[in-house]
């Protein structure tokens, strides 16, 4: 993308009507990622007296609220870095990245269907995997492949597992 002053009238108003998009666009994840992260999610949590299918779809709604929140909180140039490999930023910043968006969406977001402690897991893992996949060398579908393995800790002090290539 050419520099600030070097963008046309049509990239500027790209640039605007991306940060001003209408609720229902305020995402950047796929159908499929959403449904992947979604039966991962569902494979780590466990909602009672509610059957898999249901909470299934109990977590997409959840993957999509992070997924809203991290558009809103994140410059959307930062967050389409999951999807390369070949750029990224570090470990550290990454580290600091999931304790902060973290605990701001654990403040922003609530919900009261699932108990508390599900709730920071489900947010520490959606956004741990995104966070992850904007590393160097990585990017969401490697990231998202091994999710499986990922440990998501109950501390924000533990947060280093999380972020390891």
């Amino acid at each position: 993308m050419p520099k600030l002053a070097e963008l046309t009238t049509k990239q500027f108003e790209d640039l605007l009507n991306d940060f001003y998009a209408e609720p229902v666009k305020r995402h950047k994840m796929t159908e499929e990622e959403v449904r992947d992260l979604a039966q991962r999610l569902n494979d780590k949590i466990n909602v009672p007296i509610i059957d898999e299918n249901k909470e299934e779809q109990i977590f997409i709604k959840i993957i999509l609220r992070i997924d809203t929140f991290l558009y809103d909180h994140l410059p959307n140039e930062f967050y389409d870095v999951i999807r390369s490999a070949d750029r990224g930023i570090d470990q550290k910043e990454a580290k600091r990245l999931v304790r902060r968006l973290t605990r701001i969406a654990n403040d922003k977001i609530d919900i009261p269907y699932i108990p508390e402690i599900a709730e920071q897991f489900a947010l520490k893992f959606v956004i741990g995997i995104v966070v992850k996949a904007a590393r160097k060398h990585l990017n969401f579908e490697k990231v998202r492949a091994k999710s499986k393995e990922m440990v998501v800790p109950e501390s924000n002090d533990d947060i280093d597992e999380m972020v390891e290539d």
